[in-house]
């Protein structure tokens, strides 16, 4: 079981760090910075916890807990620059970062956990939630409004009225 709770924080803790990046470069420079330093801090923690490393909860934590004491302080110290920023994004970082650190922080059992099929379910789960949670987030930030809708391969052309 621990190795499945490792695997399921660290996925969530990649959905977070792909929607604390998104959020963090349309944002004022003030939030931007901790969030794209917390982005890429999370994304290292996701892939040192797929490679079974074990951090303490001191460097497990900050990357994991920037992002929602930003736009909680932004909320309290700035508001309205807190109007600017996606709340639901945010939540759902909020939410998947949360979940990876209490995942990643459990404690591991005695007894191995080295069953390969249970482990690929477990991998597998895991994505398609976080997929789920981290594809609508990521809409709603500024580079979401900027994607390519899906089932475009073509550039898109808006016609103009003169024909020139």
């Amino acid at each position: 079981m621990a190795a499945l709770a490792r695997i399921w924080g660290a996925v969530a803790a990649l959905g977070a760090a792909l929607i604390a990046l998104a959020v963090g470069a349309a944002a004022v420079p003030w939030v931007a910075v901790p969030m794209v330093a917390a982005g890429v801090a999370q994304a290292i923690v996701a892939v040192a916890a797929l490679r079974g490393s074990r951090w303490r909860a001191g460097l497990v934590l900050p990357p994991l807990l920037l992002p929602t004491i930003v736009w909680l302080a932004a909320i309290v110290a700035a508001p309205e620059v807190a109007s600017s920023l996606p709340m639901a994004p945010l939540l759902a970082e909020s939410t998947l970062a949360l979940g990876a650190a209490a995942l990643l922080l459990l404690r591991r059992s005695s007894e191995a956990d080295s069953r390969t099929m249970h482990a690929v379910l477990g991998l597998l789960s895991s994505a398609a939630v976080v997929a789920t949670i981290t594809t609508v987030a990521l809409a709603g930030t500024n580079a979401g409004q900027f994607a390519q809708p899906h089932g475009v391969h073509a550039p898109v052309v808006q016609e103009h009225g003169s024909g020139h």
